[in-house]
């Protein structure tokens, strides 16, 4: 059963802490925190049986709910859920690879690399960084080394950095966001110890709304040398995106109903 009053308690801080940020928000209506708090349990907390991912989520969601309320004035749409009606945004949403350029999904590292299939490079490069999130994936089809760039119809709330493979080599990971250097978030030791769900949580979230820039290299020792075998992790956002109802109609990223995904058609994610 979605606390209502709880949650207008909550949008309470999320609108202080916009002001914090100089975000520029919209109120949700008590449809619309309803909706916000069906998707957020049935999508965040009730999959997940580990109580440490469900605390992640929770500890996060005033700035998750932070975001529907910055989604609903940058595309000045009601936010609808899971499943939106026409013309509303969909979330909060489990973040798709595809809507960052990724690829396919998150596991898609031939594609970060631009290697035009999946028998081509699967791996990362170890010894320097490797760009992860970038304009030169093959779903994007730009410069390596660019950052992209979120559209207006989409909008992302992030708050870890998981490794979706069974033994993590990546040690850190660096992000430019709006061309500006942030500082390294060392991931090996939230992901490598034994028994840990492979989650590095952040202090904070990082809110990228329309124009935000953003770029993403990961680091992997040397030690791992180049075989294909001992280089490969599958790092993944954690957090949630907002996305118009249009643009959640594109099943596959690379032909999106006669069209792909990344572009001006559809508004997600630009190349810079």
């Amino acid at each position: 059963m979605v606390d209502i009053s709880r949650l207008k308690a909550i949008m309470v801080d999320a609108r202080g802490l916009a002001e914090d940020l100089g975000l520029v928000v919209k109120d949700l209506t008590d449809r619309e925190l309803r909706k916000f708090g069906m998707s957020f349990e049935r999508q965040l907390v009730l999959p997940f049986p580990e109580r440490q991912v469900v605390d992640i989520h929770l500890r996060h969601q005033a700035e998750a709910l932070l975001g529907a309320m910055v989604a609903k004035e940058q595309m000045e749409a009601e936010v609808d859920g899971e499943l939106p009606a026409s013309g509303k945004i969909g979330g909060p949403l489990a973040i798709r690879a595809s809507w960052l350029g990724i690829g396919d999904d998150w596991e898609d590292i031939a594609s970060v690399y631009g290697t035009p299939t999946a028998r081509g490079q699967g791996y990362w490069t170890p010894g320097s960084p490797q760009d992860w999130i970038h304009s030169g994936t093959l779903l994007m089809g730009g410069t390596d080394g660019h950052a992209v760039k979120i559209g207006e119809n989409a909008l992302h709330v992030v708050y870890g950095i998981q490794s979706l493979h069974p033994s993590p080599k990546i040690e850190s990971v660096y992000f430019r966001i709006d061309a500006k250097e942030r500082p390294i978030l060392v991931t090996f030791w939230a992901q490598k110890t034994p028994r840990t769900l492979r989650i590095k949580e952040l202090d904070n979230a990082f809110i990228w709304k329309k124009d935000t820039t953003v770029l993403a290299k990961v680091f992997i020792s040397e030690a791992f040398g180049d075989a294909i075998t001992q280089a490969v992790d599958y790092p993944a956002l954690m957090g949630v995106s907002y996305i118009k109802e249009a643009q959640l109609r594109v099943h596959d990223p690379v032909t999106g109903v006669g069209r792909a995904l990344p572009g001006t058609e559809h508004n997600v994610i630009l190349t810079t």
